[in-house]
């Protein structure tokens, strides 16, 4: 009861006491009281694993006897576009290159042009070079003028291209190849001038199927004149036809070589007035056919064709040559043997005489030149991918072949005509080239020849031997270097007038010989930026005193200087 009482008394205080912040509990006991703890029951039964026996049924699977119906549909798929292509060299449409040397040698070579066109381009260049004298030796005045100016362009019509070049030339020249000494004379007494307006166009296809017959037409005309009246006039078309006829290659090439020459009045220079050259016409035209067949087997490239050719000038006259060339490559063309034989006829006219030889005549005697045969052989080759190679021989034996002679009737040695004799030429050629990407490149080139004639003493103004090295050299694209240097052999020259110290031949004439020459070409270029740049050349360094031609003597060192621009 006592208990009883106490714990209602202190019921509120523990309910009062649960709702403050704290817990306070005071409990007050009376009386005896054990406590004890209850044993703990522990099952002592162990855990014993039991069996139990299940039987899996295997699957089964049934197969439904239909196949269902389905459709395939083909689209297409874009094709990957890969472009591994080095960014382009930035082009410029404009450049200048001028300069002023020694001997009073103003020098200009311009041009504008098209850059990068899909189907078109185009252009417009000019060019001057002359000088004012410049030889130091007993010569009359020997200054010069060369000009060029022309314009080209190409369109390009689907599988088909066209092209076409207009050209101006104006070069003049003087017969200095005298000593004045006591002749009055102005220098226009001896002047030379050029003048010929060039018209070259071709019509050529691209057709990748090479069973289609690729086509190659060219036509070029020209007018030839001179400060004598004498002009010539030209026409040459060419047509070349190329086309695989199951494993074989055909090939034709024809051509039509028409010219027109009228000779000048031309009188004496000084000594004999009453001797003049009267003026001549000559027309002459050549048509020619060359059928060829390319065979292959193996390393073995065999091209036979026959050249045939109609001459049409005072009669008509007709010839035909073997066109035959065998090459054989070993270890993948690492050398490649060939041999071969051919013969031609190749027209002589005023133009391709003036262009060799500016102080000949203006009447002059034109014979096409017969080449009979030439025999041909040697091996070329890659002994690596910087460096070719290429030795061989051949033996041509030639009708009417030009060779010069310094006249005697209307001048004084100063100019020279034309005598044809037949030539026959053995030649010993041997070439080796060096290139090492854009750094660096050099090609040697060395030829020996050995001449007979028929009824001229020797080949009159050609060279024993010629040898000659061209190599240059960029350091870093800022300098830019470039040599050539040229070795010419002793040469025989026909002289009608007395020389000191040389026998009088039979037939009343006398032979010079020129010596053998060194000629040292050296230039460099400094690129001050990719569009400016100064340069410097000279020429003929080694200061070497040789002719030209008989009584025409070269001018010593010279040296020009410069600069170029491109915009």
């Amino acid at each position: 009861m006592q208990i009883a009482a106490w714990l209602f008394c202190a019921l509120p205080l523990t309910v009062w006491a649960q709702q403050g912040d704290s817990f306070d509990q005071t409990q007050v006991i009376t009386g005896e009281r054990t406590l004890s703890v209850q044993k703990a029951y522990k099952i002592t039964d162990m855990p014993e694993p039991v069996e139990m026996n299940v039987q899996v049924e295997q699957p089964q699977y049934m197969l439904i006897p239909k196949r269902p119906a389905t459709e395939m549909a083909v689209d297409t798929i874009e094709p990957a576009k890969v472009r591994v292509r080095e960014p382009l060299e930035k082009l410029y449409k404009g450049y200048v290159k001028a300069g002023v040397g020694t001997f009073a040698t103003p020098f200009i070579d311009a041009m504008y042009s098209s850059t990068r066109e899909r189907d078109h381009s185009y252009g417009i260049r000019y060019r001057h070079n002359s000088s004012n004298d410049g030889i130091n030796r007993a010569v009359a005045y020997s200054g010069f003028s060369e000009n060029l100016a022309n314009v080209w362009g190409k369109k390009l019509f689907g599988k088909h291209g066209l092209s076409a070049d207009l050209s101006y030339k104006r070069n003049v020249v003087h017969y200095y190849g005298f000593d004045p000494q006591g002749i009055e004379l102005d220098k226009k007494d001896i002047r030379q001038r050029f003048n010929t307006l060039q018209l070259d166009m071709d019509w050529r296809s691209y057709y990748r199927d090479s069973s289609r017959v690729n086509h190659d037409i060219g036509l070029l005309v020209y007018h030839l004149s001179d400060r004598y009246d004498a002009s010539e006039f030209g026409v040459n078309a060419t047509a070349d036809l190329r086309s695989y006829r199951g494993q074989h290659y055909f090939l034709l090439d024809a051509g039509f070589d028409l010219i027109g020459y009228k000779a000048g009045l031309l009188p004496a220079f000084d000594f004999a007035r009453d001797t003049f050259l009267l003026a001549d016409e000559n027309t002459n035209a050549i048509v020619h056919a060359t059928p060829k067949v390319v065979l292959r087997t193996g390393g073995l490239r065999a091209e036979v064709g026959l050249g045939l050719y109609g001459r049409f000038s005072n009669k008509f006259e007709a010839n035909a040559f073997p066109d035959i060339n065998f090459s054989y490559s070993l270890f993948n063309d690492i050398f490649i043997p060939y041999a071969g034989i051919t013969g031609s006829v190749e027209r002589t006219g005023f133009k391709t005489l003036t262009d060799e030889n500016p102080f000949v005549l203006s009447n002059l005697e034109l014979r096409n030149e017969i080449q009979r045969y030439k025999l041909f052989g040697g091996i070329r080759g890659s002994i690596s991918d910087k460096i070719s190679f290429n030795v061989g021989a051949s033996y041509v034996k030639a009708d009417d072949v030009a060779l010069f002679v310094n006249d005697t009737l209307v001048s004084r040695e100063n100019r020279f005509s034309v005598v044809y004799d037949e030539v026959t030429t053995l030649a010993l050629t041997g070439e080796v080239s060096y290139l090492n990407d854009d750094k660096w490149g050099a090609t040697l080139r060395g030829e020996i020849f050995s001449y007979s004639t028929d009824r001229e003493a020797e080949a009159w103004h050609l060279p024993d031997y010629k040898f000659t090295l061209r190599a240059n050299y960029n350091l870093f694209d800022k300098i830019l270097l470039r040599t050539d240097l040229t070795y010419v052999g002793p040469r025989k020259m026909k002289s009608l007038w007395p020389l000191a110290d040389t026998e009088r031949q039979n037939g009343g004439f006398w032979i010079a010989e020129a010596d053998a020459y060194f000629d040292l070409s050296l230039g460099i270029e400094y690129r001050y930026t990719t569009r400016l740049s100064a340069f410097v050349e000279g020429y003929n360094l080694t200061s070497s005193k040789y002719e030209i031609y008989h009584r025409f003597p070269a001018q010593r060192v010279f040296v020009r200087g410069g600069v170029k621009y491109a915009f």
